[in-house]
């Protein structure tokens, strides 16, 4: 997913956790849930990656960049507490 400088929201999908690489060439900055000022974000640096737990959907986080347009890379996945048999 290509990010910039404004406010983005990752594509939605269902998912309890999403791991997020940054390969945009600098600083990321990470937003969770309806927090969106700057004391309240993660900053992945440039070829760094973090996992993001507690969400229900991926579009519950945001990702901006400092400078200019970057690719970052994001992957979901969904685990349920439901027993098995």
């Amino acid at each position: 997913m290509t990010i910039g400088t404004s406010l983005a929201q990752l594509s939605g999908f269902t998912a309890s956790e999403v791991l997020i690489s940054n390969k945009s060439g600098q600083d990321l900055y990470i937003y969770d849930g309806n927090a969106s000022t700057d004391d309240r974000r993660f900053i992945i640096g440039n070829s760094e990656s973090m996992v993001l737990r507690g969400i229900t959907n991926t579009n519950e986080v945001s990702a901006k960049t400092g400078a200019s347009s970057g690719t970052v890379y994001f992957r979901s996945a969904y685990f349920s507490n439901l027993n098995q048999f």
